[in-house]
């Protein structure tokens, strides 16, 4: 016969539900881990993204922050502004990397402890330069060495190898055996940890929390609808349309009469020009009142003071100033993208749109059809205005059609004209007294 299975000792299930309630009463305590993805191109949004994040984390009583690192760099200020931030929070923090190129490569060093998923790589973090149509370049040596400079600090304040740091931006700094010169320092998992440049490698995010000994409790905190607007809206290529259309939709709407749709459809544009930099914390009243006030100047130059002078150079540095205090080093690739836009569109206008029916309706084609030169009126010539003149326009001299520029001002059409001023193919005319 069977002997019967014995129950359990009263005192070991007591002794297990005890242990169950330590664990409990510990996560509890831990509390729970936030999860801040980095991923993508580093810019000012994300950076907002990352401060409110931390801000939260702190408020909430985290137990840790983890960073999860998978990008190809990004911009240098923005990447600044994370690792900063990161430096200052005294919750501790966890960089667990995919790929940390480039910017990528300050905010993880930035953390206390780094863990290196499998195939991850960290460094190649040369500063460069990027233009439209060309290879990117390495940036001027006076930036490449403040970016080395705040590696270094970094990397002291973290307590990871300094030179191997510097070598990570500085292709000059050689590491016999790892890289040489001429080429920035990038590291596989094994090397970053083999080098004291990451802590552990692990085969995924949870056993990277185990490893470091994270709550498992985790939430992820994902950017939210205005971050990712404004990361959209920032970004060189989509900011430097947005500006050049706008510039080229107003312009044109100089050539048609009364404010209508290439107006309305300009200023919407601007506006969501400047709505992403206000979005992402770049800009403020003082870019705004900087960019109109170009505006204002240009159009002075045009209505007030025919020809390109000191106003309209004013009016152009006005707008480059605004452009860069939004985008700081991004602002040569943002104005160098819009100069090539409005160039194009410019181009597209007055070259093809005028030979379609729906462009007549829109822009006067008798300002861009042929007409007799300069040369062949004299100052003090009498002639009427057979367009509006704003200030640009054609006008009547007997039986010749010359483009003029109106000295002042808005002409109407059929306005009686003098030709005050002739230089080279510019005619000036001013509005006859009656």
């Amino acid at each position: 016969m069977p002997h019967p299975t014995p129950s359990p000792k009263p005192y070991r299930i007591r002794t297990v539900k005890r242990l169950l309630a330590l664990c409990f009463l510990l996560s509890l305590a831990l509390g729970k881990t936030y999860l801040i993805p980095i991923q993508g191109e580093i810019d000012p949004a994300l950076a907002v993204f990352v401060e409110q994040a931390l801000a939260r984390a702190e408020r909430e009583g985290a137990s840790g922050v983890v960073l999860l690192i998978d990008t190809p760099g990004g911009r240098v200020d923005a990447a600044i502004r994370i690792s900063d931030r990161i430096l200052q929070t005294p919750l501790p923090t966890l960089a667990v990397v995919q790929n940390a190129f480039s910017a990528g490569a300050l905010i993880a060093l930035s953390c206390r402890q780094i863990a290196m998923l499998p195939g991850s790589e960290i460094g190649a973090a040369l500063p460069v330069v990027a233009l439209p149509l060309q290879q990117p370049q390495a940036a001027d040596q006076k930036i490449i060495s403040a970016l080395k400079g705040k590696f270094r600090a970094v990397a002291e304040a973290r307590g990871r190898p300094v030179e191997l740091a510097e070598a990570m931006v500085d292709p000059q700094v050689e590491i016999p055996g790892l890289s040489a010169k001429g080429e920035p320092l990038t590291l596989s998992a094994d090397k970053a940890v083999e080098l004291k440049v990451a802590d552990f490698k692990a085969g995924s995010l949870s056993e990277a929390l185990r490893q470091a000994g994270y709550s498992l409790e985790t939430e992820r905190l994902e950017p939210g609808p205005r971050v990712q607007v404004a990361r959209f809206l920032t970004s060189s290529t989509v900011a430097g349309l947005l500006l050049a259309l706008g510039l080229l939709l107003l312009l044109l709407e100089l050539f048609t009469p009364g404010f209508g749709v290439m107006g309305t459809l300009g200023l919407a544009f601007l506006a969501l020009y400047f709505a992403g930099g206000w979005l992402a914390g770049l800009s403020g009243a003082f870019e705004l009142v900087l960019f109109f006030l170009g505006v204002a100047l240009l159009l002075a130059e045009a209505f007030l003071f025919p020809g390109f002078g000191i106003a309209g150079a004013l009016g152009v540095g006005s707008i480059l100033a605004s452009v860069y205090f939004t985008f700081g080093e991004n602002a040569l690739m943002v104005i160098a993208i819009a100069v090539i836009a409005l160039g194009l569109g410019l181009l597209v206008v007055f070259r093809f749109l005028p030979r379609t029916r729906p462009a007549r309706a829109l822009v006067l084609e008798s300002t861009i059809s042929e007409h007799a030169t300069g040369d062949e009126v004299e100052v003090g010539a009498i002639g009427v205005a057979l367009t509006d003149l704003r200030p640009g326009g054609v006008a009547r001299f007997g039986n010749k059609r010359i483009d003029v520029v109106a000295n002042r001002g808005f002409l109407p059409k059929g306005t009686t004209l003098r030709v005050v001023e002739v230089r080279g193919p510019t005619v000036v005319v001013e509005a006859l007294e009656e």
